[in-house]
């Protein structure tokens, strides 16, 4: 009996957003919260079930529907690799629309993208099998889904999620298994399957949310130009904020860039300030927990959170929920600031060592959360997508 757990980070980004969008540096960094997912298969069962609970949904894919849909796939693209995997999406989003109308109807827009996750990497990774060019499934299993990732705040809840489907639809499919997962050319298929996840979900995704996902630690990117990892020492202590404001990240971006046509110049030389910020960073976040002169060290980062906090105020990205977050830390001698688009979604703010023995922490934890806010004591920088047994 197959049974396992997939855990994959959800993802901050600690410097350079927006100024990414103008082909500026960032640096993003898995946190400690994400998605968790149990596998099971299920003896004497034809069905497939999934249970998504943060979507508090359940989508149920009979057998011999999804092996009928290889076989018809199959006999219309004869011996294809799947190098390019538009003509599957869009058979997919076929299939799915007539096995909604047998099961649920049509469901809301966010649990559609989610169902369409589902199907497109099931049959992605079973397709391209290295174990059986014909394989089918021929036994049931369980899928239970968990996130502790807030969807749409900019913790890239999307990419964990297709991280997790990618990694145990490619271990069910034969692709590799629970020992071999971390190899890098198996690390490189899941990351893959996870950005065509992003796909389905976002449309032309930048690649950040599913490689810092599935790899872990810091990665500085710019955009079309790839990725590389820090070689940091050891992860970051963070406090994740939720300002409990919603937004929309592309109105956000729509403002920001009409701001930079109003004043080319000037909003230029603030995406020069957060490009050098980011070179600044680096060797920083690099040699930070070697023990030589650490403290000096987070003072820099401490500093720098600053300065990147009030360019983004500059652009126009702030909002008062965010300012009290602001606040209250400064007041408490904690530095901190927006992360992602801004305008509402999550604040960072940076902890010491050993912040769990300061009594002024547990101050202002405490203060945020009577002032409502949504507090998460985790790290930034820690590991990637990790595959576990499960032993019930």
């Amino acid at each position: 009996m197959m049974k396992f757990q997939v855990h994959s980070p959800g993802k901050v980004i600690l410097h350079g957003e927006h100024a990414v969008v103008y082909q500026k540096p960032a640096l993003a960094a898995v946190v400690g919260l994400g998605t968790t997912l149990q596998f099971r298969s299920v003896a004497d069962s034809q069905v497939a079930i999934f249970q998504l609970k943060s979507l508090n949904s359940t989508l149920e894919i009979k057998l011999s529907n999804f092996n009928a849909f290889l076989d018809s796939f199959r006999s219309k693209y004869p011996g294809d690799k799947l190098e390019s995997t538009a003509k599957l999406l869009e058979e997919v989003r076929a299939e799915l629309a007539k096995e909604m109308e047998r099961n649920v109807g049509t469901p809301k827009a966010q649990n559609q993208r989610a169902f369409t996750s589902i199907y497109y990497l099931l049959a992605g990774a079973v397709l391209t099998s290295p174990i059986e060019p014909n394989l089918k499934l021929s036994q049931g299993f369980q899928v239970q889904v968990d996130s502790e990732l807030n969807v749409g705040a900019g913790l890239g809840s999307s990419a964990s999620y297709g991280s997790a489907l990618a990694a145990a639809f490619l271990i069910l499919a034969g692709h590799f298994d629970e020992k071999s997962y971390l190899q890098e050319e198996n690390l490189a298929l899941i990351s893959h399957w996870a950005y065509e996840s992003e796909r389905v979900n976002h449309g032309t995704p930048s690649g950040v949310d599913n490689t810092v996902c599935t790899y872990g630690g810091i990665l500085r990117f710019v955009r079309g130009q790839g990725f590389q990892a820090l070689r940091i020492q050891k992860p970051l202590n963070i406090l994740l904020v939720d300002s409990r404001v919603g937004r929309s990240t592309a109105d956000i971006v729509a403002k920001v860039r009409h701001l930079s046509e109003e004043f080319p110049l000037l909003i230029d030389a603030i995406w020069e300030a957060c490009e050098q910020l980011v070179n600044s960073a680096v060797p920083l976040y690099e040699s930070f927990g070697n023990g030589q002169d650490d403290s000096e060290k987070f003072e820099k980062l401490e500093r720098l959170f600053q300065i990147n906090n009030d360019l983004l105020k500059a652009i126009g990205v702030t909002h008062p929920k965010l300012e009290q977050i602001f606040t209250i830390a400064f007041k408490r001698g904690f530095f901190s600031k927006m992360t992602g688009a801004g305008a509402g979604g999550y604040a960072i703010v940076l902890l010491p060592e050993k912040y769990e023995c300061n009594e002024v922490y547990w101050k202002l934890k405490a203060e945020l959360e009577v002032a409502g806010f949504g507090v998460h004591v985790t790290t930034a920088g820690g590991d990637g997508l990790r595959v576990s047994s499960l032993d019930n």
